[in-house]
C-alpha cells in the first residue's frame, strides 16, 4: 500500500437520514445498486478524481451529474451541501 492510497479522504453523504452516496477520494469507480450490473468484459464507468458507491436511486442522477461537472472534490462536497445533502468524512 502506498503513502498516497493511506491518505485518501473518505466521505458519506447523506439525504435527510438515509445514506446516498459513499464516495473515496482517488481516481477510481463509479457504482450504481440501482442500475443492472455491467456487461462481463465491458469497462467499469470511471472518475478521474472519486470512486463512488450510489446507495438511492431517487438522487442517483443528480449526485452523478454533480461529481461528472465538479472540477474536483472540493467543489463537488459544496455543491452536495448547498443542495441540502449532509456530508460527514468517513473513518473509513
Amino acid at each position: 500500500m502506498s503513502d498516497q492510497e493511506d491518505v485518501r479522504r473518505e466521505y458519506l453523504v447523506y439525504d435527510g437520514d438515509q445514506l446516498a452516496l459513499e464516495l473515496r477520494e482517488g481516481a477510481g469507480i463509479l457504482v450504481s445498486i440501482s442500475a443492472p450490473p455491467p456487461v462481463p468484459g465491458s469497462a467499469p464507468v470511471t472518475h478521474p478524481f472519486a470512486s463512488a458507491t450510489f446507495r438511492m436511486a431517487v438522487n442517483e442522477g443528480e449526485l452523478g451529474a454533480l461529481l461528472r461537472a465538479a472540477p474536483d472534490l472540493g467543489t463537488f462536497l459544496d455543491q452536495v451541501e448547498a443542495r441540502g445533502y449532509r456530508v460527514e468524512r468517513s473513518e473509513g
